[in-house]
């Protein structure tokens, strides 16, 4: 049975037919690369709080989320914390960028794998003060399906009536790369034809800026935000941080081949490995 099922495995090749980004770049996958291709830099003073405590006063936020529609109902959309938020609007650029009609397809075995690698940390920080301040009482029922990190990809599920494999990645950095690396083993594996695979963060709030502020990570060049992030120069003094999501579609060869996708590269192999 092994050999055999390495043999299946290596006859199932992986193909990308969808992308979606949002970022402090572009709301789109056609703002993105445009934005970098002229050289232009996300990076400006914190708007989404006060920034002036912090030694680090400055971001690559999303600026402009609102004007994005992705959720069913407004009443959705408030249920949802901000990292969900990016996920959702990033998967479902990558569904229409795919051309894949859900109708059409068995979603049994359609799966996503969005992680995060701390999930809804602002809903943590506004629930706590909750707590705090006014007393458990007045806790939101929503607060741990809004804050939980595996909750970007079940929505998505959700709202698109996927069936296939379902989890969230977590890795810090290496968290979108771990959720497209076990999507694709997925499908070569076969225990899915398509995958919606990727990473969402929303973490440039008090604690998390406060967090890496004590570790003394964080650049402190708030006169310079556009030339803040230069991790290969001598004169690095820490990382900037950054939000929003990026989602592509995973593929199975023969899967995109027959309904005529657009197939911009092959996933040839994948492999994770820890430094312990």
């Amino acid at each position: 049975p092994f050999f055999f099922m390495g043999s299946m495995a290596m006859e199932r090749r992986v193909v990308v037919t969808g992308l979606g980004v949002i970022s402090s770049l572009g709301h789109t996958v056609d703002e993105f690369w445009a934005s970098l291709l002229a050289g232009q830099c996300g990076i400006d003073r914190i708007s989404l709080f006060d920034p002036t405590p912090f030694d680090c006063q400055i971001a690559a936020e999303v600026r402009g989320l609102n004007a994005v529609p992705a959720f069913p109902s407004p009443k959705d959309e408030r249920r949802t914390d901000r990292y969900t938020k990016f996920a959702i609007v990033a998967g479902k650029q990558a569904l229409l960028d795919s051309g894949l009609n859900l109708d059409q397809c068995d979603r049994d075995v359609i799966g996503v794998f969005l992680g995060s690698g701390i999930g809804g940390l602002a809903t943590t920080e506004d629930q706590h003060s909750i707590l705090l301040n006014r007393g458990p009482g007045r806790l939101s029922p929503f607060m741990i399906p809004m804050l939980i990190l595996n909750m970007a990809s079940g929505q998505f599920s959700m709202y698109h009536g996927l069936r296939g494999p379902n989890l969230a990645t977590c890795s810090a950095c290496a968290t979108a790369s771990h959720a497209i690396g076990e999507a694709w083993r997925t499908i070569v594996m076969g225990d899915a034809d398509v995958m919606f695979a990727g990473g969402t963060e929303a973490t440039i709030t008090p604690l998390g800026i406060g967090g890496f502020c004590a570790m003394k990570a964080m650049s402190t060049r708030n006169d310079e935000p556009k030339k803040s992030s230069r991790p290969f120069d001598i004169g690095r003094d820490g990382f900037v941080m950054g939000e929003g999501a990026g989602v592509v579609v995973l593929e199975e060869l023969e899967h995109a081949r027959k309904r005529g996708a657009r197939i911009y590269c092959e996933v040839v192999g994948y492999g994770n490995t820890a430094d312990a």
